[in-house]
C-alpha cells in the first residue's frame, strides 16, 4: 500500500464514511488495516507534533509515548466492544472489529497535533470524537450486522466507550504536552 491508497483512504474515510463502508469492502480485502493504515497515519501525525515541542529529544519521546498510546487505546477498544459484541464471537469478528476501529478512529488521531492550541484543545477533541463516531455506526453495521443482531445497541456502547478511551487518552497526551513543554 502506498501513500496515494494511504491518503485516499483517509479522504474517503473522512468525507464519505457511508460509501466507505458500503463500496469499500473490495478495497479493503487483503489490508491489514492496522499495518497498512492505522499504523502509518499515527506515525504520520507523530511527526507532526515534532516541531510543536520544539526541543528534539523531549518531542521524540512524546511520540514514542504517544504512538504507544494511541495503539494501546486502539487494542482496548477493540477488545472492549469485542467482549460486549457477545461470548459467540470469533477470531474474524475480533479482526473485523479491530480493522473497523482502524479506521473509525482516524478523525482522532488527526486531531493530536492542535492539542496544544491550549483552549482550542478541547473543542478539536470534542469535534473529532464526534466525527469518529459518526464514522463508527456505520462501520459496525457494515462489519457486524450479519454476526450480530443487536448492532444498535452495540453502537451506543461502542460509542460511549470509544468516547472514554479517547478522552482517557487525550488526558494522558494532555499531560504529556505540559511536562515535555514545559523545559
Amino acid at each position: 500500500m502506498g501513500l496515494k491508497w494511504l491518503f485516499t483512504t483517509m479522504f474517503s474515510v473522512l468525507v464519505q464514511p457511508q460509501a466507505f463502508w458500503k463500496e469499500g469492502a473490495g478495497r479493503r480485502e487483503g489490508v491489514n488495516a492496522m499495518k497498512d493504515y492505522a499504523a502509518p497515519v499515527i506515525a504520520m501525525v507523530q511527526l507532526l507534533k515534532l516541531p510543536l515541542v520544539g526541543v528534539p529529544k523531549p518531542a521524540m519521546i512524546m511520540a514514542i509515548i504517544s504512538f504507544i498510546v494511541d495503539v494501546a487505546v486502539l487494542y482496548l477498544l477493540s477488545g472492549a466492544i469485542a467482549s460486549i459484541a457477545g461470548r459467540d464471537r470469533t477470531a474474524s469478528m475480533q479482526d473485523d472489529i479491530l480493522a473497523m476501529l482502524c479506521y473509525a478512529l482516524t478523525p482522532v488521531w488527526l486531531a493530536e497535533p492542535f492539542y496544544f492550541a491550549n483552549a482550542w484543545r478541547w473543542l478539536f477533541l470534542v469535534v473529532a470524537l464526534v466525527h469518529a463516531c459518526f464514522i463508527l455506526k456505520p462501520g459496525l453495521h457494515a462489519t457486524l450486522d450479519m454476526a450480530t443482531p443487536h448492532v444498535e445497541a452495540l453502537t451506543g456502547k461502542s460509542a460511549l466507550l470509544t468516547s472514554a478511551a479517547t478522552l482517557a487518552s487525550f488526558m494522558a497526551m494532555t499531560g504529556l504536552i505540559r511536562i515535555f513543554t514545559s523545559f
